[in-house]
């Protein structure tokens, strides 16, 4: 008796064929985490400042005009972003490790956000998928903090030490009610399933009008 074909239909065998499906999910969500981190975040920024400038220009005309030369060259920057995003698909390849305080003080500037920064510990040691998740998550949190809580300024503190790798996002705004955290919010899914990826965790604490308060704990290898 001969072994049964358990070949499908076009003759790749079903292990690999789910293999392959599998590889492609996580890729295409890889790619999805990728653009919400940047252009999604940026974009919207852009829409916001848009909506403000609706109510600026028949009062402050001159003022308003000047913002929307800023948000003119903040969008010529995107379109820039999405060449380069367009030319890595083509190559299947992403490279992106700018220092953590740049970036920081890049979404800050992006949000007009003040926020007080503290990086600590050896960043170097901290592997590259690693990095990239932080940066994610800082994005984010930084985006809600700019678009929901009304807060005066924002806390950044980072601590890489020999095993992990601990983010802490903190407002003093008007803070989320506990049902928000577990509404299906893709930005908040995001964060915390990047991190699980890894191994890590993502908690967020809100007290209504005391602000919010997001720690992350990476494994520092990945």
């Amino acid at each position: 008796m001969g072994v049964p074909d358990t070949r499908t239909p076009s003759g790749v065998h079903p292990a690999l064929a789910h293999a392959v499906e599998r590889a492609l999910l996580l890729e295409r969500t890889r790619w999805a985490m990728h653009i919400h981190d940047g252009l999604t975040q940026s974009v919207t920024s852009a829409i916001l400042e848009l909506q403000t400038l609706r109510h600026r220009i028949a009062e402050e005309p001159e003022a308003a005009v000047a913002a929307l030369g800023g948000i003119e060259d903040e969008l010529r920057r995107d379109l820039s972003a999405i060449r380069e995003l367009l030319f890595e698909l083509e190559q299947g390849h992403v490279d992106s490790d700018p220092q953590f305080a740049s970036f920081v003080d890049e979404l800050v500037h992006r949000w007009k956000l003040p926020a007080r920064v503290s990086v600590e510990g050896d960043l170097g040691a901290v592997s590259g998928a690693v990095l990239e998740t932080a940066h994610a998550i800082v994005s984010e949190a930084l985006a809600n903090a700019a678009k929901h809580s009304g807060s005066p300024d924002v806390a950044v503190r980072v601590r890489a030490g020999e095993r992990e790798l601990r983010i802490e996002i903190e407002d003093r705004g008007q803070g989320i009610s506990p049902a928000v955290d577990d509404d299906p919010h893709f930005g908040l899914r995001m964060m915390r399933t990047r991190a699980q990826r890894l191994g890590g965790s993502v908690e967020i604490g809100s007290t209504p009008g005391h602000g919010t308060r997001v720690v992350a704990v990476l494994p520092v290898g990945g």
